[in-house]
C-alpha cells in the first residue's frame, strides 16, 4: 500500500481529516495495494474531526496512546462528501459504479468454482488475516512516521489472488483485505469506498489480463510460451500499478487542482519496493497453482519483511530526529558564537562577519553605508555608583533600543564594554544622522529598573528626563554620544569609515557628550549638551580625577 501526504505536517494530534492549503481543502490519501485514496492519521494538534461523509460516526483525533472512540452521529446533509466539487462527485460515482458492476458480474460466477480454488482462497484469506493482524501496530507507526508515499505489502496477496483464483474469489480476497486495513488506516468512509474501488478495479484488470491471455500458468516446456507468460504477468503488474495511479491522480487533480502529480508518485526507493511486492505476488500466484498451501508458507516471511520495514522506518525517523536536533544545535551554537548574551546584539565576531558582508554587498550595488559609533556617557560612574548589575541592565536596555529602532537589514553589535557599532545598509548621510538622533534621544529618555550594589531597587533614567525626588546620586545617568561616518565619503572600506566614526565620537565627547557628530563636519552648535555632570560616587568608591582630555572609556 502507498500513502501520499499532501498538505502541511505538524507535531501533535490530527488536526482534521480536511486540511487547508492555499485556501482549498488538501487531502491525505491512501489506497490498498498502491496506497491512494484515504486518510492516514498524522500527529497534529487538534481536538475535533469534521464529519466523515458516508460513515455513521465521527472518530476522535488519535494520539499514539489513545484508541478511537465514536463521538456523535453525523446527519447526511453534513457529510463532507457534499463539499466536493460536482466533477469530483461525478468521477467518484463513475469509477465506483463501473467497478461495482464488474465485481457483481464476477461474483455471479462463484457457482463454478472448484474445491481446489476454494482451498487456495481459504489459504490466501487466512494468510492475509494473520499478516495484517500481526503487523497492525507496526503499520500504524509506519503510517504516522511516513512523510511521503507509504508502501505496505498487501499487494503480495491481492496480486497473487488475481493470478491464481477465479474472478469472484479474487474480488472477495480484495474486499476482505480492505476490511482488515480500515482499522489501521482510519480513513473517511467515502474516501475509503473510492480507494477500495480503485484497488478492486486494478485487481480485476490484472485478473482479466492473466486469465484472458490464454497462457497456461503451468510450465509447458515451450520456451516461447513460458516466456510469454512472464510478459503477461509483467503487463498485469504494470496495469495494476497504472490503474491505481490514474484513478487517484485524476481524483486529486479534480479535488485539489494545485496538487502536482509528482507529489504522490513516490521516490525511486518507494517504486522499487512496490515492484518487488508485485513480483513476490506473481511468484506466490505461480506457487499457488502448484499447491494451495503456498500462502501459508509465505505469511511468516512477509511478516518478517514487514517487521524489517518497520524497524528501518523507526531508524530512519530516529536519524531524522537526530539530524534535526543536530542542525538546531548547530544553528544555536552559530548564533551563540555571534551573539552578545548581555544585549542580544552581535558580538565582535558577529560584527566582523555580518557588517563586512553588508558593506561588501552595498559596495557591489553602488549604495552608501552609514556607520554609527555609539558610546555610553560616564558608564563607569554607573558601575561605580550603583554596581555592575545596574550597568548590565543599562546595556541590555540599549540593546533593546537598537533592535527596536533599526531596520531588519541593518547590523548592530556590542563592540566591547559600553561601545556599540551600527552599520546602516543603503543609507546616506542625512538619513544616517536622523537615525542616530532617534537612537540618541531614545537612550537619553530611557528608564531602567534595576538594583544597586546593596540590592536596593533603583530606577535609572535618561538625562533628557526631568529630575526626580530621589535622595542620593542623581539617577539621570543614561545618555550616549554618537559618531557618524559614511562609506565611501569617509573611506572606501568599512574599517576606514569606522575609524572616522570613532574620531567623530571623540569630538562629541569633547564637546559635552549626549550628541551626534559627523566625521569631517563641525555640528557642535546643533548638539544637545548634558544637563549637568553626574555627582561623584559614594564615599566607599572615590572617583578618579578628571583631566582636560575626555577619554572614550569615560
Amino acid at each position: 500500500m502507498r500513502t501520499v501526504r499532501i498538505g502541511p505536517r505538524t507535531e501533535g494530534r490530527v488536526v482534521s481529516h480536511v486540511a487547508v492549503a492555499h485556501g482549498k481543502p488538501s487531502f491525505v490519501w491512501s489506497s490498498g495495494n498502491y496506497g491512494y485514496g484515504s486518510w492516514v492519521p498524522q500527529r497534529h494538534n487538534s481536538v475535533r474531526t469534521p464529519s466523515c461523509g458516508w460513515g455513521d460516526v465521527v472518530k476522535n483525533s488519535l494520539t499514539d496512546a489513545q484508541p478511537s472512540k465514536a463521538t456523535r452521529w453525523v446527519p447526511i446533509r453534513n457529510w463532507d462528501l457534499w463539499t466536493l466539487r460536482p466533477a469530483a462527485l461525478a468521477f467518484f460515482v463513475l469509477v465506483e459504479s463501473a467497478v461495482a458492476g464488474a465485481a457483481v458480474w464476477l461474483l455471479t460466477t462463484l457457482g463454478s468454482v472448484s474445491t481446489t480454488d476454494w482451498l487456495r482462497f481459504g489459504a490466501i484469506t487466512v494468510a492475509i488475516t494473520i499478516h495484517l493482524m500481526m503487523v497492525r501496530r507496526a503499520e500504524e507507526s509506519r503510517r504516522n512516521e511516513s512523510a511521503g508515499p507509504h508502501i505496505d505489502l498487501t499487494s503480495v496477496w491481492t496480486f497473487a489472488a488475481a493470478i491464481a483464483l477465479p474472478g469472484g474469489l479474487a474480488v472477495i480476497v480484495t474486499l476482505w483485505m480492505r476490511i482488515l486495513i480500515q482499522p489501521i488506516a482510519r480513513r473517511q468512509p467515502y474516501r475509503f469506498v473510492f480507494s477500495s474501488s480503485s484497488i478492486l478495479g486494478s485487481t480485476m484488470l490484472a485478473w482479466a489480463v492473466v486469465h484472458l491471455s490464454g497462457f497456461s500458468l503451468a510450465a509447458t516446456g515451450v520456451i516461447v510460451t513460458d516466456l510469454g507468460l512472464v510478459l503477461v504477468l509483467a503487463l498485469a503488474a504494470a496495469l495494476n500499478w497504472f490503474a491505481q495511479v490514474a484513478t487517484i491522480a485524476i481524483a486529486l487533480k479534480i479535488v485539489t487542482p494545485h496538487t502536482r502529480l509528482v507529489e504522490f508518485l513516490g521516490s525511486k526507493t518507494d517504486n522499487m519496493l512496490e515492484v518487488t511486492t508485485l513480483g513476490a505476488g506473481a511468484m506466490l500466484g505461480m506457487l499457488i497453482t502448484s499447491h494451495w498451501v503456498g500462502p501459508l508458507l509465505l505469511v511468516a516471511p512477509v511478516i518478517l519483511v514487514n517487521a524489517l520495514l518497520n524497524n528501518a522506518a523507526e531508524r530512519r525517523a530516529h536519524l531524522e530526529r537526530l539530524l534535526s536536533e543536530q542542525e538546531q544545535l548547530h544553528q544555536q551554537l552559530a548564533e551563540d558564537a555571534h551573539t552578545d548574551y548581555r544585549t542580544g546584539l552581535l558580538n565582535t565576531n558577529g560584527l566582523a562577519e555580518y557588517a563586512n558582508r553588508l558593506a561588501e554587498r552595498s559596495r557591489h550595488d553602488g549604495e552608501p553605508v552609514t556607520v554609527l559609533a555609539i558610546d555610553l556617557d560616564f558608564f563607569k560612574r554607573i558601575n561605580d555608583t550603583w554596581g555592575h548589575p545596574a550597568g548590565n541592565a543599562v546595556l541590555a536596555e540599549v540593546g533593546r533600543i537598537l533592535r527596536e529602532k533599526l531596520r531588519p537589514g541593518d547590523v548592530a553589535g556590542r563592540d566591547g564594554g559600553e561601545e556599540f557599532l551600527v552599520v546602516l545598509a543603503d543609507t546616506g548621510l542625512a538619513q544616517g544622522v536622523s537615525i542616530a538622533e532617534r537612537i540618541r534621544e531614545s537612550i537619553a529618555e530611557a528608564t531602567v529598573s534595576t538594583t544597586d550594589k546593596h540590592r536596593n531597587t533603583v530606577t535609572l533614567r535618561g538625562r533628557a528626563l526631568p529630575p526626580g525626588d530621589e535622595d542620593g546620586p542623581d539617577v539621570r545617568a543614561i545618555s550616549a554620544s554618537i559618531g557618524v561616518a559614511v562609506v565611501p565619503d569617509n573611506g572606501d572600506s568599512l574599517a576606514l569609515a569606522q575609524h572616522s566614526a570613532d574620531a567623530a565620537l571623540y569630538v562629541a565627547k569633547e564637546n559635552g557628550r549626549n550628541q551626534v557628530q559627523v566625521a569631517g563636519l563641525d555640528i557642535g552648535s546643533a548638539a544637545t549638551r548634558l544637563p549637568a555632570p553626574l555627582p561623584g560616587p559614594r564615599t566607599d568608591h572615590q572617583p578618579a580625577a578628571e583631566g582636560a582630555t575626555v577619554s572614550r572609556s569615560a
